[in-house]
């Protein structure tokens, strides 16, 4: 709990989140912009850069640390499609639901994204 109460008390992202190609929520996150979209209980996260080209997630790992029915829900983020990471919450995911999204790149670097 304390790490998502600290995750979403940072200071938020230069803009508030648009929305992605595929309907779900959209911010930048480093070199990526990075879209959510909860369809179920699963999320999906689209991973692309500036210019909308698909980056290569086969080799990413991440966690979503999403609010939902005021309590925090954490998963592990893991490979689907390309250009995506996925997990199953277990529990039905609203469709503007609150959190942040931590991407970890094969160059070990981390990014985030909150929504």
């Amino acid at each position: 709990m304390l790490l998502l109460t600290l995750m979403l008390a940072t200071p938020a992202a230069a803009h508030e989140p648009d929305t992605g190609p595929n309907g779900g929520a959209r911010m930048d996150a480093g070199p990526y912009r990075v879209e959510l979209v909860p369809a179920g209980t699963v999320i999906t996260v689209h991973i692309t850069l500036d210019d909308d080209s698909a980056v290569d997630t086969s080799t990413m790992t991440g966690a979503a640390i999403l609010l939902i029915e005021g309590k925090p829900v954490r998963v592990a983020l893991v490979p689907a499609a390309p250009g995506t990471l996925s997990a199953d919450t277990g529990v039905a995911v609203p469709s503007d639901v609150k959190g942040a999204v931590q991407i970890l790149g094969a160059d070990g670097v981390t990014v985030q994204a909150k929504f």
